[in-house]
């Protein structure tokens, strides 16, 4: 009995360590069409001495969603310190409960991964080049089927984008003032999606479909 237990517990090891693996060689969005894969926000920018985008990606814990969604975030249009697919990009995973926080700001900011206040595993930055800087960004789920279910207690259960809160400022600290940051494609906007007979109906809580949770 003793003998089984330990083959099952380093086999379940082993597939945690493959995937923490997997996620770490993500160092670029994925290529991908897949809507239930993406989200994206129209402007973000970095302004040397006048702003910053700040973003904040929470997993509210719906009944639809796994107590794990990765994601790969990256920005686009703006020159990166360093200006490769990497540099653009940061990779996380945010657990039931958590929120992350991803800064976007030029070199010569003070906010930077030396920090104590930033140097954590639920913060992430990407830093551009000492010049005005203007583009958009757009996070890719990890996840590579999004809308493949699964079953937890009875309960389908998804590990998709939509499953989490996407929220962000361009953030103008000489004046404490900024502009809000709208995301397509995250639990603010997203549906609760399909059910066996098109219709939700009380108690049909495991059916609930990829898109947006029911608590």
């Amino acid at each position: 009995m003793k003998k089984n237990f330990l083959i099952m517990m380093l086999t379940l090891m082993g597939f945690v360590a493959m995937a923490a693996t997997a996620q770490a060689q993500i160092l670029s969005a994925p290529i991908t069409t897949d809507s239930a894969r993406v989200a994206v926000s129209p402007y973000a920018q970095t302004v040397p001495n006048d702003s910053y985008t700040f973003m904040g990606f929470s997993h509210p814990s719906l009944n639809s969603s796994l107590t794990q969604v990765g994601v790969v975030l990256e920005v686009l249009g703006m020159t990166t310190v360093p200006n490769n697919a990497a540099g653009r990009s940061v990779t996380f995973t945010v657990d039931a409960g958590e929120t992350h926080r991803v800064f976007i700001v030029d070199a010569g900011n003070s906010i930077k991964a030396s920090s104590a206040a930033f140097n954590n595993s639920r913060t992430h930055i990407i830093t551009t080049d000492t010049s005005a800087q203007f583009g958009n960004v757009r996070v890719v789920g990890i996840n590579e089927a999004p809308t493949v279910a699964t079953s937890v207690g009875g309960v389908r259960k998804y590990d998709n984008v939509s499953q989490l809160n996407m929220w962000g400022v361009v953030f103008i600290p000489s004046s404490g003032t900024g502009f809000a940051m709208e995301f397509v494609g995250d639990g603010h906007d997203s549906s609760i999606g399909v059910v066996p007979d098109g219709i939700l109906q009380d108690g049909d809580t495991s059916f609930t479909g990829p898109a947006r949770g029911i608590n």
